[in-house]
């Protein structure tokens, strides 16, 4: 009888093995162990390891059972992975066209100067045969009360062997500041255009400008005053010169970190109606490469007969920023 009695205890001793994980609370109340519960459900068990150390610090002699269940109800989190190494920057930073090689070359060349280098080209072959070429440079100078802007321009293109687009100019843009929201500026520029409304035109005019706008975010100029342009036709005439009114609006948009939009308006009216519009769209690629588009769109009233009256030009380049 009493081997019996003891294979029965024995038999069910073994049978609660499973069960004693769960046991372990039994030196915890029903109330405590309630708390621990509803602290591990509520807003993601954020509040679970004060409560802890609350009922611990209230029942020292119960510690080790109550931060044995606790850590049944609600185990430690698993260590996060390490994060993945950072990819290699797309520019070298030893390289020109990083942001610190680019500025070595600004203190070399020209120092004092903010210098921009677009270049663009379009080449196919097949059933149409092109070549286009575009390159243009800015240089900038803010050496106070004077900023003075240099800009040149060449575009080249051929289709199917036959020449149908050669621009090319240079002009020059000096600012006085007379106090923080006004400056009389001068304006001087050379354009030619073998396949436009003009062949070859000089533009001279000086005004008055007021700053609208002129924080980090935006900027906005506007100007007015007398010019004057010395135009030629054609390859074979003669220069006319014709004086007239010009207006101009100069807007710029620092969108974000990376990318700026700008917008340039010129109108002269007179004997001549001439206006020109100008926007670019520049994003930041890496280091001092940055993409741009442009669209440029230029209206001539007294064009030729055989020449249109508007031109639009459309521009995909790199710019390279020093």
């Amino acid at each position: 009888m009493k081997n019996r009695l003891s294979k029965v205890a024995l038999g069910a001793g073994l049978l609660c093995l499973p069960l004693l994980p769960t046991a372990l609370h039994a030196e915890v109340t029903p109330e405590q162990f309630n708390l621990l519960m509803v602290a591990s459900q509520k807003d993601g068990g954020k509040d679970f390891a004060t409560l802890v150390e609350l009922l611990v610090a209230a029942n020292p002699d119960d510690e080790a059972e109550i931060r044995e269940v606790a850590a049944q109800i609600m185990p430690e989190p698993a260590p996060e992975p390490e994060p993945e190494p950072a990819p290699p920057p797309i520019v070298d930073e030893d390289s020109i066209f990083s942001d610190s090689g680019a500025e070595r070359l600004s203190q070399a060349f020209l120092p004092g100067w903010e210098k921009e280098i677009e270049l663009t080209g379009v080449f196919t072959t097949g059933n149409t045969d092109q070549k286009s070429f575009g390159a243009a440079t800015k240089f900038f100078r803010d050496a106070d009360p004077f900023q003075q802007t240099i800009t040149t321009y060449f575009d080249f293109n051929t289709s199917n062997g036959v020449t149908n687009k050669r621009r090319y100019g240079v002009a020059l843009k000096n600012d006085y500041s007379v106090n923080d929201i006004s400056y009389v500026t001068g304006f001087a520029s050379f354009e030619g255009d073998s396949f436009g409304a003009f062949n070859r035109r000089f533009t001279l005019n000086a005004g008055y400008g007021l700053r609208v706008f002129d924080n980090d975010e935006y900027k906005w100029s506007v100007e007015a005053g007398p010019a004057m342009l010395l135009t030629k036709p054609a390859a074979v005439e003669d220069y006319e010169t014709d004086i007239t009114a010009y207006a101009s609006s100069l807007f710029s948009w620092n969108i974000n970190d990376r990318s700026d939009l700008e917008n340039e308006t010129k109108i002269f009216v007179g004997n001549k109606v001439v206006i020109e519009n100008k926007t670019d769209y520049t994003l930041q690629v890496s280091g001092a490469l940055s993409g741009k588009l442009s669209f440029d769109v230029l209206y001539n009233r007294d064009a030729p007969i055989d020449r249109k009256k508007t031109d639009t030009i459309t521009r995909v380049g790199i710019l390279y920023d020093f």
